[in-house]
């Protein structure tokens, strides 16, 4: 049974982020299982000019024989990252077909249209929106992957960074029988499921969360998710590095 590595959140900036990177590639390279990558988001902090052409140059060093697909976050320039992954080994696209399952990838990057939500938050803009919406007809029970969680989860200070319009997303989800969303965003594994929409939130590489504290906290634990396909539902297993 072949699987999908997703790793999240690695805010490339110092040698440490890329050395936690090197070992969710290296744990993903280990297991003859895997032969696809999903980078969900904030790949890089602070993007500039090369910086995701660096990204791919580091992922080719440590990865082979694999699909790679990469989505942006909030600290990610969208625009940058699909100029600079043109060509590469990394696809950034809004679909794909793997192992028999539709995947939807979906572009959360862009800032929310009020002054409520705070830095960090996010927001599927109209086009994003109609394209899913077009998906959404055509597809039978899509994997979706975005890197803001559509269903509030964690403390109440990451519930506060969020997607703007994640209520009416779910609901277009719902209406349409997605079972599975994948994502990021929370810095840790966190599963929950409301109107028969079950989201998997990754750890990130970069550094954890924990969202037993009141406040924004940084700790060391890191790790990635192993998605299986089981039939028309998928089992995700966290590996922590």
């Amino acid at each position: 049974m072949k699987s999908i590595f997703q790793i999240s959140d690695c805010h490339l900036s110092d040698p440490s982020s890329f050395e936690n990177l090197r070992k969710a590639l290296l744990c993903a390279q280990n297991d003859s299982s895997c032969d696809t990558l999903f980078l969900t988001g904030d790949l890089c902090c602070n993007p500039q000019p090369g910086a995701y052409l660096s990204l791919v140059n580091f992922i080719e060093q440590h990865t082979r024989n694999k699909r790679i697909f990469a989505i942006a976050g909030n600290h990610d320039d969208h625009e940058l990252m699909k100029q600079e992954l043109r060509g590469s080994c990394i696809a950034a696209v809004n679909k794909a077909k793997l192992h028999g399952r539709e995947i939807i990838f979906l572009n959360s990057s862009a800032k929310p249209l009020d002054k409520r939500h705070p830095l960090g938050s996010g927001r599927v803009d109209n086009l994003g929106l109609a394209v899913l919406t077009k998906q959404l007809r055509h597809v039978a029970n899509p994997i979706v992957v975005v890197h803001h969680p559509i269903i509030p989860v964690g403390s109440d200070w990451m519930k506060a960074i969020c997607l703007e319009n994640d209520a009416s997303l779910l609901a277009l989800l719902a209406k349409h029988r997605v079972q599975d969303v994948i994502c990021g965003h929370g810095h840790d594994a966190l599963t929950i499921s409301q109107q028969g929409v079950t989201q998997h939130m990754a750890p990130a590489t970069a550094y954890g969360f924990d969202h037993s504290i009141d406040e924004y906290n940084r700790s060391e634990r890191i790790g990635v998710n192993k998605i299986c396909f089981e039939g028309e539902r998928i089992k995700v297993e966290t590996i922590w590095l």
